[in-house]
């Protein structure tokens, strides 16, 4: 492989997703030389690049479980008009959601991290990790006028298929234990000029059709609506032959301007994002999807007559693929029992969500509401790399708890620690492991990060 150069940094963040922005504008709150490298041309991750909107939550209960530079980043976005903030879920499924321009996001993002003192690269993407011994030396990236190496002291792999942990020759899991499938992936898209009223009204009609929360009589209280229903329209189309997805339901969230929808009802089964081909083959079936899915709501569903498809996803919503096997494996029982340890350095309150890798099911093990479970530290740091860690949803979980751990805001409040911890194993020249817990606690909520 011909190198044309190298750049040098104390910390490499690899991954401009939810977990990774958070990671670099913490990782340069103080001296360090912090670079960002996102394959794409854009930060955001889910959010931007799969429109995988409303975040879901900052909250358990009453009680705001993220703030720290997450919170920070949403007032900043807030300032621009890019969120009315964090309202009420219509559904009940959690304490609340946060709508967000995904356009104003992604200038957000960039902005606070350049003020933050982080050099970004764009269209730079990993293809190979060098080591020395038990650590990470530099990686090798590709870009539009060739091949670079990357070096650092510290990186922090938040890439979302932990992609550098992988090629470090980590241990690794993928999908369930069972048969080791995935959850589907989802091909999500926007629609705009929805007559909200229309399905607000036909939802008080027709109570039985749709999941509402408990705390609410009519969708007519609540600032943005949000469907999960219409179960007789889907059956209706599927005997008609109009719909043929593995989906029982409308599933979609009203966004930051009103009348502008989030759909959520493609499912691509039986594939996995990171084996062969098969991102490729699922892109195809899930843009397939979008077009019948929007035919759909035109033709079944009141209040969609006059609807528009505003824009598709650039990229399928991935809910699965690798994770590490870290120091610690967080569980099922922990996030159920809501076990606080003794090195949480964040904390989550969305349900075990597991959608059914072949079939229509969603199986949620709802939390109480108020109810939340701590992370540790112990499952960012994949076994056997001095000077790596891994932040955002591929960090050491089960199949189950990955299912609740993955959601955006909980991956903001990970990167928020790993990107602390870098700071703080820098300044020390230690290992990630071997830095004083106790100082990134104090450290996290100096940066007002809620930990217990």
């Amino acid at each position: 492989m011909d190198i044309k150069g190298f750049k040098e940094y104390d910390i490499v963040v690899i991954g401009g997703g939810p977990s990774g922005l958070i990671a670099a504008k913490a990782a340069a709150t103080g001296d360090a030389k912090v670079c960002l490298i996102e394959r794409g041309g854009y930060l955001g991750g889910c959010a931007t690049k799969s429109l995988v909107i409303p975040l879901m939550t900052f909250h358990a209960g009453e009680k705001q479980i993220i703030r720290g530079y997450a919170e920070e980043l949403i007032e900043k976005i807030k300032e621009e008009g890019g969120t009315i903030g964090h309202i009420m879920d219509p559904l009940g499924v959690a304490a609340t959601v946060t709508p967000v321009d995904t356009e104003i996001y992604k200038y957000v993002a960039q902005e606070y991290l350049l003020d933050a003192g982080v050099e970004i690269l764009y269209h730079t993407e990993a293809l190979e990790v060098k080591k020395e011994e038990d650590s990470v030396t530099c990686i090798t990236a590709k870009t539009r006028s060739g091949i670079y190496d990357i070096k650092a002291k510290y990186f922090i792999d938040a890439t979302g298929d932990a992609e550098i942990a992988y090629l470090a020759g980590c241990e690794m899991k993928v999908g369930r234990e069972v048969d080791g499938k995935c959850q589907p992936m989802t091909f999500m898209f926007k629609m705009d000029n929805v007559d909200v009223d229309k399905i607000i009204d036909y939802s008080d009609k027709h109570p039985n059709e749709f999941v509402i929360s408990n705390e609410i009589n009519s969708l007519s209280e609540v600032k943005r609506i949000a469907i999960s229903g219409f179960f007789s329209k889907v059956e209706e189309a599927n005997k008609n032959n109009d719909l043929n997805l593995n989906r029982d339901r409308v599933l979609f969230f009203e966004l930051n301007r009103r009348g502008e929808v989030a759909i959520n009802m493609s499912r691509v089964i039986n594939k996995k994002s990171i084996e062969g081909f098969e991102l490729s083959e699922a892109t195809i079936e899930g843009r397939r999807q979008v077009i019948e899915i929007y035919k759909f709501l035109k033709n079944y569903v009141p209040g969609f007559e006059n609807s528009r498809l505003l824009q598709s996803a650039d990229e399928i919503g991935v809910r699965e693929s690798r994770r590490i096997v870290g120091e610690y494996v967080i569980t099922e029982n922990d996030i159920i029992q809501g076990k606080i340890f003794s090195d949480t350095v964040a904390l989550g309150s969305w349900p075990i969500d597991i959608h059914d890798p072949e079939g229509k099911d969603i199986t949620i093990k709802e939390m109480k509401m108020g109810d939340y479970y701590g992370i540790p530290y112990r499952c960012l740091i994949p076994k056997g790399i001095k000077n790596l860690l891994v932040t955002g949803r591929a960090i050491s979980s089960t199949h189950e708890a990955f299912a609740s751990v993955r959601v955006s805001p909980i991956c903001m409040a990970l990167g928020q620690a790993a990107g602390i911890a870098s700071k703080i194993a820098l300044l020390n020249k230690l290992p990630y492991k071997d830095i004083e817990i106790n100082e990134l606690m104090i450290e996290l909520k100096k940066s007002n990060q809620v930990i217990s």
